[in-house]
């Protein structure tokens, strides 16, 4: 069993918004919550490099191992027993599921393999002289994207996009930063950076997007100050996270702004779990909803944009990766001695 309580506290997340002239901060709930996770896969000095819970929350999938050397994929099953449902060695670091299915996308050596975790059979769909890796399957599973690192014998170095079996390999466009499917599986938008001058390190940051079947970028949007990450919560929102000093402080804190062309942005939201270093912090978006978690400055924390609240678990000691499972409506994370769950909401 999972104990919790929810506390609110503070005003460490806030909506913002511009009325005459003035910034105005309604007070948001934040919710301090207490919980004891609960360990769920048990592992001895192994480094979990990624990790996902299928769609149905039956299956968690990670690639763990030594910081240097080689790593094992995993896949075992949720239920009573922690049975292993596949195993084998691998060269890469990122998987993810392939939609709903019970099929998972992972890097191996610079290929990218398509595992049938039923039948416990992966298809190179990417074997080829060029260096493949970072595949990021699109949310409904009908397309796999992926970045060419190094000049194969006709691939060019980029984005490409391939449907799930492998077939019909595309350059989409020139690999950029941060790249995520909207929604619906149709469109990728990343971050495009432009030097000021080549005497500085000033630059302009701006949103793009391509679509399958289109090669290149699209602009979005010019955005205000540095992007470190894009989340695109709803078909409609995109969001994007930015260093700002706080006026009057000596002190940065994230903020997010939602973004719409042409060239409209509105801060949306803050918290001060997330500093100056969120350049560092790895964000994990749910699937389903419209909730996003890390472990920022001052713990666990996952952002409900839909209720616009932040739940925060600053006692698990949690470290990414993360992963959710919407089934059960909990929270993976990496503990002492293994991986951990926590259930969401202060349940």
């Amino acid at each position: 069993m999972v104990a919790s309580c929810a506390i609110l506290v503070g005003i460490s997340y806030f909506m913002l918004d511009i009325l005459s002239g003035m910034v105005v901060t309604p007070k948001t709930q934040v919710k301090e919550v207490t919980a004891e996770g609960t360990l769920s896969v048990p592992l001895e000095d192994t480094e979990v490099r990624s990790m996902q819970v299928s769609g149905d929350g039956r299956l968690l999938a990670y690639i763990g191992g030594q910081p240097k050397g080689s790593a094992v994929l995993r896949v075992v099953e949720l239920g009573g027993g922690l049975r292993t449902a596949f195993s084998g060695e691998v060269d890469g670091a990122k998987l993810a599921w392939l939609g709903d299915t019970p099929y998972l996308v992972y890097e191996d050596g610079g290929d990218i393999q398509l595992l049938d975790v039923e039948q416990g059979a992966s298809e190179n769909l990417t074997a080829s002289p060029a260096y493949d890796g970072d595949p990021i399957p699109s949310p409904d599973g009908r397309y796999i994207l992926w970045t060419i690192s190094q000049q194969g014998a006709s691939e060019s170095p980029g984005f490409w996009v391939m449907d799930a079996d492998g077939s019909d390999k595309t350059l989409l466009a020139e690999a950029q930063a941060l790249a995520v499917w909207d929604p619906a599986g149709g469109k990728v938008i990343s971050r495009h950076d432009t030097a000021l001058s080549a005497a500085d390190d000033d630059y302009r940051y701006f949103l793009q997007i391509a679509v399958p079947g289109r090669e290149g970028w699209e602009y979005y949007v010019e955005c205000d100050g540095e992007v470190r990450f894009i989340w695109w919560p709803a078909q409609d929102t995109v969001l994007y996270l930015a260093p700002i000093p706080i006026k009057g402080q000596d002190m940065v804190k994230g903020i997010w702004y939602r973004a719409e062309p042409p060239d409209v942005l509105k801060k949306v939201a803050s918290t001060d779990g997330l500093g100056y270093d969120e350049a560092y912090y790895r964000f994990y978006p749910a699937r389903e909803e419209e909730r996003l978690a890390y472990v920022g400055e001052k713990g666990l924390e996952y952002m409900d944009y839909e209720e616009r609240i932040i739940y925060r678990y600053p006692d698990l000691g949690a470290e990414p990766p993360l992963a959710w499972d919407e089934e059960a409506n909990e929270l993976y994370y990496i503990g002492p001695g293994g991986i951990y769950r926590v259930a969401l909401g202060g349940e």
